[in-house]
């Protein structure tokens, strides 16, 4: 199950203005006082960013670990409430960081929880601790984007029967209403599957940035 929630929170705010091409947060370890992160700073000058960390009020140390694909990978420690908030909710409730982007003068989170009453235990620990949190999405696991590029299963399911069946072939071998058939589901959602599968799929390869991990997104 994947929770995607909103964290206000300051931290590492310069850095956003200075990156090009984005802030995220790939891994978050909750220590006693402080959290570690590990940051991805996407398409930017090395020099203007490491300014921008000096000058952030949340960062200790922090440590450039190397380029990559225009950006620049960093091991900060920060001390942040919000943040260390989260890093310890998360490993109270067994959930799993799977990243964390910023925006909108805090954080846009997506983790992985076992099943519904982890997302609700993880969200009971953050609002005792007095952080503001903006739930945005609970899917399940019908739901959850596969491995696959982000694609969901049932839109991998209807874009693999599309090429198979020539779909995509000029002429085409098959209608939307033969796919539809063959999954025994409306044409309606054959087509929006196949235009939400074939947009994801565009996002995360053809338009994708250039960050080192693929994104998931909604169905």
């Amino acid at each position: 199950m994947i929770a995607e929630f909103h964290v206000k929170s300051a931290c590492l705010r310069r850095i956003g203005e200075a990156a090009y091409g984005g802030v995220s947060i790939q891994r978050l370890h909750a220590r006693e006082r402080r959290c570690r992160l590990v940051v991805w700073v996407g398409e930017s000058d090395r020099r203007e960013v490491e300014a921008a960390i000096a000058d952030e009020d949340c960062v200790q140390t922090m440590t450039h670990v190397g380029a990559e694909a225009g950006g620049h990978w960093f091991v900060v420690e920060a001390t942040d409430a919000a943040l260390l908030t989260v890093g310890r909710a998360l490993l109270s409730a067994d959930g799993m960081l799977i990243h964390a982007d910023r925006a909108d003068e805090g954080w846009t989170v997506r983790a992985r929880f076992s099943d519904r009453s982890a997302v609700i235990s993880f969200r009971e620990d953050i609002v005792a601790d007095g952080v503001t949190v903006d739930f945005q999405s609970v899917l399940t696991d019908d739901d959850e984007p596969s491995s696959n590029f982000g694609v969901t299963a049932p839109q991998r399911e209807v874009l693999l029967l599309a090429s198979e069946s020539g779909y995509f072939t000029v002429p085409r071998d098959a209608s939307l209403s033969d796919l539809a058939a063959r999954l025994d589901i409306s044409s309606q959602a054959a087509s929006e599957r196949l235009r939400r599968g074939t947009g994801t799929l565009v996002g995360n390869t053809l338009a994708s940035p250039h960050r080192p991990a693929v994104r998931s997104h909604r169905p």
